[in-house]
């Protein structure tokens, strides 16, 4: 049960993150930062940092890399599913 209500914690932050931020993955960066180091505490800000450094080299979009890795951390491949398709959902809506 405490897997899945993190994953829809995971989910409905990055719905959040998608459907309120404008400007691309770099835009997103903030934001995602905010949320997942400052306020939920999901990841260290070293974390935040290297997750962006190997998010820019990775092919894709930044902020989809930070996401995934962000849910991966938190709770392996269904929490980087759930954090990616909540971060892509607005777009595609």
């Amino acid at each position: 049960m405490e897997k899945t209500k993190r994953c829809l914690t995971l989910f409905l932050t990055f719905l959040r993150i998608g459907a309120f931020t404008f400007g691309g993955g770099y835009a997103m960066l903030s934001v995602i930062s905010d949320n997942c180091v400052e306020k939920k505490k999901w990841i260290s800000a070293d974390d935040m940092m290297n997750i962006t450094v190997i998010a820019e080299t990775t092919p894709g979009p930044v902020a989809i890399n930070c996401a995934t890795f962000t849910g991966y951390r938190q709770k392996g491949v269904l929490g980087a599913i759930a954090a990616t398709a909540g971060l892509v959902l607005p777009s595609f809506i």
